[in-house]
């Protein structure tokens, strides 16, 4: 593991740590400055419907100037995000602040795989699973520091908290990572480009599946996520911040694991987790007993996510073209993430007649996004005729 991926490596822990912190204490900070259930889908919604106007120029000046730059500018765009959303209570401040996280977080995922795959092309399912991993594991790290931090130093310091770790991760990938991407001229591209569709076919497929996945998660995963826990089962913040945690850190061990594993057929393997992933979220909503309906609820990430994730994003580099590798990338998930401007509005107004309703849409609707996948065309050698998944000569996400 060279100098730029174990930077890359630390840097995600801190980005998993402040990640957590937020994704928990911003619905409680949102419920506390009294948002109803409206106005907090409002923030989230909005704020993911903004974010693809500047998301979608991103892979293009990712390929301009550089994906060291786009991904430091991004951590930023979040550190400043959470050390300023305590001192306003403003719906329209909140969706601005809302929004600058989340682009930087999608400018992130746009940066990261791109500064990954110019370490090494043979190694990168490996490389983007354990960075993946081990941020996921410090999120369940930052979801159970804010469940204590939230009672300790209340939901303020614990957002200020999670940009001072943020803020340590601007600097380490100034100091630490060394771009080695090639160097060649990238011209501008205009508007209409942006736009445009012009992408390989297996992208769009994806960007089409994406899109309904996108709106299923988010009714789901969303400000709704811990207070349907709280309301429907009377439980408190500590104990659901336990099931967070416990969220957080189901799709850790695929992850990391998924380097090591002799997976044979990508697109088999994708259209069956992700519909599984679908089936739990919606088991989650019919069981009336909280034990059980969490514990079923937890599965959805360990039997999806943790594995497609890897699985996805080989695809994704492996379609991208060379000239245009971070434009295609960007687009590709810009366009697929518009579907999540959908799914909280959806679940402000379910939640308002039933508080299981968001968690069953959310799962059908990404059961529903598995049979678009059906489409995907892989050439042999791209998970279909041999083992991509398996290591090479990586030492011990």
């Amino acid at each position: 593991m060279g100098r730029n991926v174990k930077v890359l490596f630390l840097v995600s822990i801190l980005f998993g740590v402040a990640g957590g912190i937020y994704d928990f204490i911003l619905p409680y900070y949102l419920e506390g400055q009294g948002l109803s259930f409206k106005s907090m889908g409002y923030v989230f919604a909005c704020s993911t419907l903004a974010m693809f106007a500047v998301r979608i120029g991103l892979g293009n000046l990712a390929d301009q100037w550089g994906s060291k730059r786009l991904y430091m500018l991004a951590v930023s765009s979040c550190a400043l995000a959470c050390l300023a959303t305590p001192f306003t209570a403003s719906l329209f401040l909140l969706i601005l602040l809302k929004t600058l996280r989340e682009v930087g977080v999608l400018a992130r995922d746009t940066a990261h795989p791109l500064l990954l795959y110019a370490e090494g092309r043979g190694r990168f399912v490996d490389f983007i699973g354990k960075t993946r991993g081990v941020e996921f594991l410090f999120l369940a790290v930052g979801t159970w520091i804010a469940g204590l931090g939230i009672a300790a130093v209340g939901d303020r310091g614990s957002l200020w908290l999670g940009a001072g770790a943020l803020a340590l991760a601007v600097v380490l990938m100034g100091l630490g990572v060394r771009a080695r991407e090639p160097a060649r001229a990238h011209q501008t591209v205009g508007l209409r480009g942006l736009l445009n569709f012009d992408l390989p076919r297996n992208l769009r497929v994806i960007m089409l599946a994406n899109f309904i996945f996108s709106v299923g998660l988010s009714t789901s995963h969303c400000f709704i996520m811990p207070l349907f826990f709280s309301q429907k089962f009377g439980e408190s913040a500590s104990t659901v911040s336990t099931v967070m945690t416990i969220h957080r850190l189901t799709s850790v061990l695929p992850l990391l694991l998924v380097g090591y594993l002799h997976l044979k057929h990508y697109k088999a393997v994708f259209i069956a987790t992700v519909f599984l992933e679908g089936i739990a979220i919606s088991a989650g909503a019919l069981i009336p007993d909280f034990f059980w309906a969490a514990a079923i609820w937890l599965l959805h990430d360990l039997v999806g996510a943790g594995v497609w994730i890897p699985i996805q994003s080989a695809i994704i580099q492996e379609e991208c073209r060379e000239e245009s590798r971070g434009l295609d990338l960007s687009k590709t998930l810009a366009f697929s993430a518009l579907g999540g401007a959908i799914g909280p509005v959806l679940a402000g107004y379910l939640a308002g007649r039933s508080i299981s309703a968001p968690f069953l849409v959310s799962g059908l609707l990404v059961a529903c996004s598995a049979g678009v996948l059906s489409a995907l065309r892989l050439k042999p050698g791209r998970g279909e005729s041999s083992p991509r998944l398996a290591p090479v000569a990586v030492p011990a996400r």
